[in-house]
């Protein structure tokens, strides 16, 4: 009886360990890296990106898992799961992403900031091209057009800003909307000129679930805003627009974001 009693609590003590990493609570991370960085290859995405994870999970003793989205679509249909704890996206999504009960922690220190350009000598602009529909260059480049009362274009979406100066390059359309970099880089091959300075904004943003405590919300912020700087590097390798830091920004102002989406029908 003393026998089967000890080897019963050697049994017990063995599996205590087990126990306790199936007790370990999860945070679930989903990342879309904006259109510039879609196509990234997984195992490379899973790699930069970890340690980002990983310094959120550490705040709020949880072990990381990711998610990387390819397109703003597959975002979308996720919320419908509500399987996901965090979502780091750029600002349109951000703005989806908030009327699903999610609430921003940080942002990045820089803002999202963007031209439209057309091509040098054109008179008169038939054709403007985007990136994807209701990224965040198709939405403020929208919103411009209509501000500055341009009716009748014909629009195209496409995947990747390169696109997008392909369909410029190849007189497909004779405007289109770009990041500030990228359009740089086309004004100084003499091709294009400024056309319209696109609004600033919030730029990606990491926004969290209302499930989790305002205690628990806090923390990640802190987190993310105390990240050390080779883990800003390595996230840098997976997104499209800059990254040199996040800022605690509880009141950042998304409104003008949503208004550009609803004028553009989104």
């Amino acid at each position: 009886m003393h026998r089967r009693s000890f080897l019963a609590g050697l049994a017990g003590l063995a599996a205590l360990p087990f126990a306790a990493q199936a007790q370990t609570r999860s945070l679930n991370l989903g990342v879309y890296p904006g259109t510039g960085k879609a196509d990234i290859v997984m195992g490379d995405f899973r790699a930069y990106a970890m340690p980002f994870a990983q310094a959120l999970g550490a705040a709020i003793n949880a072990q990381p898992k990711l998610t990387l989205f390819r397109s703003i679509r597959s975002v979308m249909n996720s919320l419908k799961s509500g399987r996901l704890d965090l979502y780091f996206v750029p600002p349109t999504v951000a703005v989806a992403v908030l009327d699903h009960d999610f609430s921003p922690v940080v942002r990045v220190r820089d803002e999202a900031t963007g031209m439209m350009v057309r091509r040098k000598g054109v008179k008169q602009v038939e054709a403007v091209a985007f990136t994807e529909k209701e990224s965040w260059l198709d939405v403020m480049g929208r919103w411009t057009l209509k501000q500055n009362k341009h009716t009748g274009l014909k629009t195209y979406n496409f995947k990747t800003q390169d696109d997008v100066a392909l369909a410029i390059e190849r007189n497909y359309a004779q405007a289109g909307s770009l990041r500030i970099s990228k359009a740089r880089q086309m004004i100084e091959k003499g091709l294009v000129e400024v056309w319209y300075e696109l609004p600033k904004t919030p730029d990606f943003t990491l926004m969290a679930s209302n499930r989790l405590s305002q205690a628990e919300r806090d923390r990640l912020g802190a987190a993310a805003a105390g990240l050390a700087q080779p883990v800003i590097d390595s996230l840098q390798q997976t997104i499209h627009s800059k990254v040199t830091g996040f800022v605690i920004d509880k009141q950042a102002d998304y409104q003008i974001i949503k208004r550009a989406m609803k004028d553009a029908g989104y």
